[in-house]
């Protein structure tokens, strides 16, 4: 039997980068939301181990893809509790990539949560959310927001997610400038000291996530990470100037970047601003995606 998932892309609206652990890693405060843009997955159960096949050149198809090491870890807790079934049943998944890789958009780590979820549920849900939070979070920081659901405040390393209202429906432009970006580095990069403006917007953040009302997210959009991007990677930083001439609403980076997004209301903006770049960069290897906001 083969089963057919999608899974959504995301973006980081406000990112904080709060300090750094004692295990090297750094906390951060940030409200994530899905957008449309996603990936399909094709899972084929008639096998007795986990593979991968993926339509983009970049992705690995060994145990290096986030996609077999959540397979085999599904396994390898399920075992525990069937010992019959793990040992002899596996997946073999088909990753159709519609999101750009190394974006910032948290493609792998959207596919690795499907691929827990789907298995979970393919097995009669032997596992809880939670546990399957605490297993994505062993893949990637990311993970367990795409198995919680979103919107939604992630906090610490990016495990603790508290789920945000819903957020006020816009139309988001995202462009992919075509330069893959390296979060450790971007990570490693940082400098704290210029992460402190804007850390007063924090309680804020967290106080109209718990407000009860639809959130107006335009006015708290911020990224600590973006400068330390910009100073590694000089391209990226023209390609936003070039965006900028475009975008008088503000242009704003996703995740340790590469990608940009912009928020509009109006619908019409929105599509000849999409137009508009679609035939300025039309030929250059840079991408760009008219979409919105998604719940789920």
């Amino acid at each position: 039997m083969i089963v057919k998932e999608i899974s959504r892309a995301k973006i980081n609206l406000a990112l904080y980068v709060t300090g750094k652990r004692d295990d090297g890693y750094h906390d951060l405060c940030s409200l994530m939301s899905f957008i449309e843009l996603c990936d399909d997955l094709e899972f084929d159960f008639q096998t007795s181990k986990v593979s991968v096949l993926c339509s983009h050149p970049d992705v690995p198809e060994d145990h290096t893809n986030l996609v077999c090491r959540a397979g085999a870890l599904f396994f390898d807790k399920f075992l525990g509790i069937d010992k019959k079934q793990a040992l002899t049943r596996g997946v073999a998944i088909k990753i159709r990539k519609r999101i750009p890789v190394g974006a910032g958009l948290g493609g792998g780590s959207s596919n690795a949560a499907t691929v827990l979820k789907v298995l979970n549920r393919w097995y009669e849900n032997p596992f809880s959310n939670m546990q399957l939070m605490k297993m994505g979070l062993s893949i990637g920081a990311d993970v367990p927001f795409f198995i919680h659901g979103g919107p939604a405040v992630a906090q610490g390393v990016g495990e603790r997610l508290k789920k945000c209202n819903p957020l006020l429906p816009y139309h988001v432009l995202l462009f992919f400038p075509g330069i893959t970006a390296s979060t450790a580095d971007v990570y490693k990069n940082i400098d704290l000291s210029l992460t402190k403006y804007g850390k007063s917007n924090i309680n804020n953040l967290l106080k109209i996530c718990e407000s009860g009302r639809e959130v107006d997210i335009k006015d708290f959009l911020h990224n600590d990470l973006e400068s330390s991007a910009l100073r590694l990677y000089p391209d990226i930083g023209y390609v936003k100037k070039e965006m900028a001439r475009f975008l008088p609403e503000g242009v704003l980076m996703t995740g340790s970047g590469s990608s940009f997004f912009a928020i509009f209301s109006d619908y019409g903006k929105a599509d000849r601003a999409f137009r508009e770049l679609s035939e300025k960069w039309e030929g250059s290897g840079k991408k760009i995606f008219l979409t919105c906001f998604a719940v789920n």
